[in-house]
């Protein structure tokens, strides 16, 4: 009996054991099946694509960016075809020393930094099958060689692609921009770019990018497990981007540019009718295609810690005094404030004391007793000092900001600076100090802590022009498609008005008008005989060394077309210095290029 309990025991222990182990199995199975049926079913596409990637390579075709023309079609910017050796990381061997032989191999045909590249790999994170732009602008005979040694270089890959080509070099070099290949930061914060895309890095260029560059196509390749180019499978045409129209005038840009040889500054001419921007030189420059070709390390070093800096645009990022070109917003917060009237005469005798400081005018023995008129044609200092106490700090700074002192212009250019209108508070806070009346009077010539840029120097002398009317200065006229049709037209748009009487506004363009054609104004060497011009000349004093050069014009004074504005740093006066090379800009305006204008009417 005890034996036969023993042997139903067992059994029924070898009866668990059988249902516990049918059981696991079945839970396994059904754990397989759920598995492949993820796979399958949520994972299938993402699997299907990776085999699909193990056979085949796209590679890309770079789009080529639109084009680039001055205000008469004149071709400013273009494409030539240039040879790019990259790598694919997807197709390089896994071992790292397999790796070095190849880039080993590769520094025979072209320089390279294999750790440069190492480091760009392990930034790529994902990314294998992208394409890595190792060196740009190859010859044809080294893309050749290359291309004969592909089997001992897998990954590596030669592309044909179009090169940006800027036709006269360093011709409006800020105002056009460069380009560059798309950055790592950027690719994490843009939409619609890939690895190895060129992309505008200013100028136009950065602004309109979204233009400019069109789409990409792809080269369908099937390659075999080593990577070895077995056949072409498909192709999707790249689309070309837009092309843009601009307000600049190739030859009078040239010009502009040709007269600021050697110097620091700017010179802007701007349609006052409409904002289009007819010269935007600012120099130094230098020549774009030193980018478009792939600077080196060394030479972007050396022009970072050029002292000159060529790279920053003046017109938009210089920060200068205003100097007397600002008196005209001093003089117009006075007449507008009710806090003077024109016929109003201050005794100038050279210098002006507040309390036991004296404050003096630029004319050392004094220009005697000053009205509103006789203050700008002569550039009177003592005559603002006395207008700008009365005026004082708050609606001194009140009027700048309505002239666009102190914000943007709104131009069509990156990373425009907004300037300085100081006041009392933000002495107090930046510098810990009460604001003092020796600092209105400063800042009622246009000295002191007032900055602007270049720009907003044009929107006040544009302002008179218009009695107060300001448009938005733009390089933009119209965006083109490939055809030939018109995309994007730019239309006039008014930014903001100065609202002031009439009556104000005519004493101000008359006085400016005989700072050019009076005896003893201030900007008679701007003068041209038949045109009549009006303008303000400004000698900025500048504590780091010789005075700043300014002169700000519109003509015909009757019947504004342009304005200009020139700004030299370090040249000394502003009468002696600037105006001239205002006249200059005025009779190519009115002599070589109106007669142009008329032929072809």
């Amino acid at each position: 009996m005890l034996w036969d309990h023993f042997i139903l025991r067992k059994e029924e222990q070898f009866q668990k054991r059988i249902k516990f182990l049918g059981a696991l199995m079945v839970v396994a199975l059904c754990l397989v099946i759920l598995r492949l049926a993820y796979l399958q079913l949520y994972q299938g596409k993402r699997f299907g694509e990776l085999s699909a990637r193990n056979r085949v390579r796209l590679v890309p075709i770079k789009a080529q960016r639109g084009l680039i023309y001055d205000q008469h079609h004149e071709l400013l910017v273009g494409n030539v075809p240039a040879f790019t050796v990259c790598v694919i990381p997807a197709g390089l061997p896994k071992d790292p020393s397999a790796r070095e032989q190849i880039f080993t191999r590769l520094r025979q045909f072209i320089e390279i930094n294999p750790e440069e590249i190492k480091q760009k790999l392990r930034r790529r994170k994902l990314r294998f099958f992208e394409t890595l732009r190792l060196k740009s602008n190859v010859d044809r005979v080294t893309a050749a060689m290359i291309e004969e040694h592909r089997l001992k270089l897998p990954g590596v890959v030669v592309l044909t692609e179009s090169q940006r080509h800027y036709k006269f070099e360093s011709l409006g070099f800020h105002a056009l921009g460069y380009v560059g290949e798309i950055s790592e930061n950027e690719l994490a914060i843009r939409e619609g770019y890939q690895s190895g895309d060129i992309i505008g890095q200013a100028g136009v260029e950065k602004v309109y990018d979204h233009y400019l560059k069109g789409r990409n196509g792809w080269l369908h390749i099937e390659v075999d497990a080593l990577g070895r180019q077995m056949g072409i499978l498909g192709r999707e045409s790249p689309w070309t981007g837009h092309n843009l129209i601009l307000s600049l005038d190739r030859k009078f840009q040239e010009y502009a540019e040709t007269l600021l040889s050697g110097k620091k500054g700017v010179i802007l001419v701007e349609d006052v009718r409409n904002g289009e921007m007819l010269v935007l030189a600012s120099s130094p420059g230098y020549n774009s295609n030193m980018f478009a070709r792939g600077i080196k390390e060394p030479e972007w070093k050396k022009l970072c810690r050029d002292r000159s800096y060529p790279l920053t645009d003046r017109v938009t990022q210089g920060l200068y005094p205003p100097g007397s070109i600002f008196k005209i917003v001093t003089l117009l917060a006075a007449l507008e404030e009710n806090l003077v009237v024109p016929g109003q005469r201050f005794n100038c005798q050279g210098v002006f004391w507040i309390s036991t400081w004296p404050y003096r005018c630029w004319r050392e023995q004094g220009h005697g007793l000053v009205d509103a008129r006789r203050s700008l044609v002569e550039s009177c200092d003592i005559y603002y000092y006395h207008i700008g106490l009365k005026i004082k700090v708050d609606k001194l700074g009140k009027w700048a900001r309505a002239f666009g002192c102190g914000r943007p212009s709104g131009i069509d250019l990156p990373n425009e600076l907004s300037g300085l209108v100081p006041s009392a508070p933000w002495k107090e806070r930046t510098q810990n100090m009460p604001w003092f009346p020796g600092n209105t009077v400063m800042m009622s010539i246009g000295q002191g802590y007032i900055l602007v840029t270049p720009i907003q120097l044009l929107n006040i002398i544009a302002a008179v022009a218009n009695q107060g009317l300001i448009y938005r200065p733009h390089l933009l006229k119209q965006v083109r498609a490939k055809s030939g049709r018109a995309i994007y037209e730019v239309e006039p748009e008014v930014m903001f008005k100065v609202n002031a009487k009439a009556k104000h506004w005519r004493l101000i363009q008359q006085s400016l008008s005989r700072v050019v054609s009076a005896r003893r104004g201030t900007g008679r060497q701007a003068g041209i005989p038949g045109i009549k011009i009006a303008g303000k000349t400004a000698t900025c004093q500048n504590p780091h060394g010789e005075d700043h050069a300014g002169f700000a014009a519109y003509a015909p004074a009757e019947k504004p077309e342009i304005a200009v504005v020139v700004y030299l740093e370090n040249a000394g006066g502003g009468g002696a210095k600037a105006a001239p090379i205002a006249r200059k800009i005025m009779e190519a305006y009115f002599g070589v290029f109106r007669q142009k204008f008329v032929e072809t009417e």
